[in-house]
């Protein structure tokens, strides 16, 4: 079975410059990637993002969780994660390491195929130790609560300017991440205007990935100051 996968850091679905309200460029390009299973980080729930999920919900996307981290003006924060498919159970772990940086793991598993596909989508901290404290929850999140076999995907904003968190993951947990597998090196992804960080990824295990791109061009460059990634599994059916 084929599965697409989109993550996007939103930036709260406001304009990286302007400042304005980006969630009609948003729903376009969901519609035009047509992922089955979509990880969105900075999500602020306002009318219009409500509005949004709603939409997405009629259509294409009827199952979506919210991890709420934090409340900023008075509205919830957060990440999300967008399926084509019924969620069997989903939770937010929260994983904050300093009362700045309110952090969250959102989790859920879904059936595929009729296997369960473990989603995970975060955005870790910005300070380098933080982002230590960070995986060595996820590490445990994970050994403790997903049993193999694990097809998994961990994807999201994961802050790793010295590629530690990546190292860590690949080495302590065996996950793959597709840009890596794909063509060799992580792919830069922010700033969007010119990218030189390779913030954004998508890890995996337990399936092969055959497809990974960032999107980038005018479309993009001046949404969020993150570019969106998208990649395409095979996953095996039971």
């Amino acid at each position: 079975m084929v599965l697409k996968i989109l993550s996007y850091n939103i930036h709260k679905g406001r304009a990286f410059f302007s400042r304005k309200n980006i969630w009609s460029a948003i729903d376009d390009l969901i519609h035009f990637v047509d992922a089955d299973i979509v990880f969105l980080q900075e999500f602020l729930k306002d009318k219009d993002s409500e509005e949004l999920l709603e939409k997405f919900a009629d259509k294409l996307w009827p199952h979506n969780s919210f991890g709420q981290n934090a409340t900023m003006s008075g509205f919830e924060y957060g990440n999300v994660i967008l399926s084509k498919f019924p969620f069997k159970k989903t939770y937010n772990i929260d994983i904050s390491t300093n009362i700045l940086e309110k952090r969250g793991l959102l989790y859920g598993t879904v059936d595929v195929g009729g296997t369960d596909l473990h989603l995970l989508c975060t955005h870790l901290n910005l300070t380098s130790s933080g982002r230590k404290k960070q995986t060595e929850k996820i590490k445990k999140f994970i050994q403790q609560e997903i049993s193999n076999p694990r097809p998994i995907l961990l994807a999201g904003d994961f802050n790793d300017w010295d590629c530690d968190v990546h190292r860590k993951l690949k080495k302590e947990l065996n996950l793959k991440e597709v840009f890596e597998e794909t063509g060799g090196h992580l792919m830069p992804t922010s700033p969007s205007v010119f990218p030189i960080l390779s913030l954004d990824r998508i890890y995996y295990s337990g399936m092969n990935v055959s497809e990974a791109q960032c999107l980038q061009g005018s479309k993009y460059i001046f949404l969020s100051d993150h570019l969106p990634i998208t990649s395409t599994f095979h996953i095996s059916e039971r």
